[in-house]
Parts: C-alpha cells; structure tokens; sequence
C-alpha cells in the first residue's frame, strides 16, 4: 500500500523578533526656571496692571463727587414753610400769601471768642444766683425767654411789593398790629448800607395760648426779605393793654401842645402854603382842596397827620391828587405819601 505522505504545516506568522533593549537617555540637569514671558512682555503686563488700578481709582473718585455733588443739591435746594410757628396757630408763611419765591436758608451769624466767653461766664453767674431762687422764679426766667425762627426770601422782583402784601395779610386777616419803633428799625439797618429800598416793621399778634403772643419782624434789603418769627411768654391781652395804654400817652402828649400847631385845620392850611412847586401840582395850590384825616398816623416811629389833596372837576365833583404828610412835632412838611404801598417821598 502506497504510504500517506503527511504534510507539515509550516507556522503561517513569523517569529517575533526579540525587541531590542530600550537604552534610557539621560536628560540634560536643570540649569533653572525658564520664564513664561519674555521680560519686556512682564513689564508691559505689570504697567497695564497699574494702569487698571489707576482707573479704577479715579472711577470711584468721581463716583464719590458725583454723590457728593448730589447730595449737596439737594441739601441747597430746602422747600419753604407753609406756615410758621405750628399749624395750631393757623399763620400762613410769606410765600403761601404772596407765591411761589426763592427760599434760603439763613446762615448762623458767628459767635466771636469773646463772646463765648462772657456766655460762659454769664452762665456761671446764671447758675449761682438760680441756686439762691426758688424754683418758680427759675422757671419763670427760662419762660422769659424769646425763641426765634428766621426765613429769608431771595431774588425777589420787588420785595418791598410782597412785604407789603403780607403786612397787610397780617394786620387785616389775623389782626396783628404794627409796633414798628425807632430803635428797631436802627437796629436791623446797623450793620447795612442804608438806602432807600430798606425797610423793617415789627408786628406783634394774638396766639392760639393765651399765656404768648406772637411776633413777626419783616425786613427787605435789595432783593431779598427776611422774616422773623417769634413768641414771646407775655400774654397778648397784657400786651395789647400796655400797646393801648402807651398810643394814648402819645395822644395825651400831642393834645398838650399849643392848638395852633396840632389842629387839623393848622395842618391843611400848612400843607396848602407849601405853594404849587413844592407839592409838585399841576396848578396852583389855592385851585386844590385840602383835607386832612381824623387822627394821627405813626409812621416809621414820628406822628403825622395825612392831608389829601383834591382838584375839584366842572361837575363839582372831586377827584384825589395825592397825600402829604404834616409833622404834629414841628408842624412842617416834608413827604409825599402813597397810601397804598406805604411809601414816604421827600419833597424838594
């Protein structure tokens, strides 16, 4: 029998060869840190960090006096009272009656050293007489005392106008009196440059307690009035008593001197000898009639009489001219007076 021959398969992959041994390289040693950034890119970054802190800083600089600025805008800017005193005693403020104005507050008059001083030393006293008072008259003494608010209007088109608008509020709505005197009105102009538009009333009216009564000073000065409120602890009844009793010595002073200087027929018979140039009429003076007002007008500290002139028309009507003023003391002339502002020209 033939034989089989048997076939040997020969292996179809080839014998791996064996892998060569990896030889380590040996890395070069540190000779040290290498810098990410070159070093003129560090100084860049290093003056754009600075840059950044600076506006930064001037960000929150002008942020600040941006709030600052606000903030004292609206601490310039102060709404005006609607009333003075409390609203109790029902008294309108200056721009309630006469409108809408300017508002300003007034600044703290400053205190001289010396002043402080005779304050404290004055206070020293003050507490060592109380100590030997009771305890009513101490309390009595601090009743005495005037609190006093001040507002002050400014940039007004004609002050004088609206501070006659609210004395006359005054005087005929809330039935306060003028008790305007010499002195304060010498007062209130020591420290100004006196002039023509200047002026200062003092009036004094009835409050809702009846142990006060109120006061009101009202002074203009160029543009600008200021208004003074204030309530005294003397009763009004007691006060108005000892107004009244005070307007009838000067009466009784006024009737004591010679007829012929204080009768009213002296007056226009005083004014209508002034002649037509001097009383600034359009013709002559004995075309015009004269007649004076019953009583006695107390203007700014002096008593006059107010004589009316009048021209007497075809139709034997009268008509008004204008006012003089007749001086009880002396006897003279020397005003002008417009009735309605409250206005005394001098006559040439």
């Amino acid at each position: 029998m033939p034989t089989k021959k048997t076939k040997i398969k020969e292996p179809t992959k080839k014998p791996k060869n064996p892998k060569a041994a990896r030889v380590k390289k040996e890395k070069p040693a540190k000779t040290g840190k290498k810098s990410l950034f070159p070093k003129n890119k560090r100084v860049v970054i290093l003056l754009v960090a600075a840059l950044f802190i600076i506006i930064i800083g001037a960000a929150q600089a002008i942020i600040l006096l941006s709030m600052k600025n606000k903030n004292s805008v609206k601490e310039a800017v102060v709404k005006a009272p609607e009333y003075y005193f409390s609203k109790d005693e029902d008294l309108s403020s200056f721009t309630t009656i006469v409108g809408e104005r300017t508002y300003e507050v007034p600044a703290p008059a400053p205190v001289p050293e010396s002043s402080e001083q005779t304050k404290k030393a004055d206070s020293t006293e003050k507490e060592s007489d109380s100590t030997a008072k009771s305890g009513t008259e101490a309390e009595g003494k601090a009743a005495s005392k005037e609190v006093k608010d001040t507002y002050k209007y400014v940039h007004l088109d004609n002050a004088s106008a609206d501070l006659k608008s609210y004395k006359d509020y005054l005087e005929t709505k809330k039935s306060f009196i003028d008790v305007t005197k010499e002195s304060t009105a010498a007062e209130s102009t020591e420290s100004k440059t006196k002039s023509e538009d200047t002026e200062c009333y003092q009036l004094a009216g009835p409050s809702s307690d009846s142990k006060t009564y109120l006061s009101i000073t009202l002074e203009s000065a160029g543009d600008s009035v200021t208004v003074t409120a204030g309530k005294s602890s003397e009763s009004w009844n007691d006060f108005f008593k000892n107004q009244w009793n005070e307007q009838k010595k000067v009466i009784s002073d006024i009737q004591k001197q010679p007829k012929s200087e204080t009768s009213i027929e002296q007056a226009e018979n005083t004014v209508r000898s002034q002649g037509q140039e001097k009383l600034k009429l359009t013709e002559s003076a004995d075309s015009y009639q004269f007649i004076a007002s019953p009583g006695i007008s107390k203007i700014e500290g002096k008593n006059y009489y107010t004589v009316r002139t009048y021209k007497r028309l075809p139709d034997n009507t009268l008509t008004y001219v204008a006012t003089y003023l007749c001086d009880c003391s002396d006897n003279s002339v020397g005003f002008q007076y417009d009735e309605i502002t409250g206005q005394a020209t001098p006559l040439g």
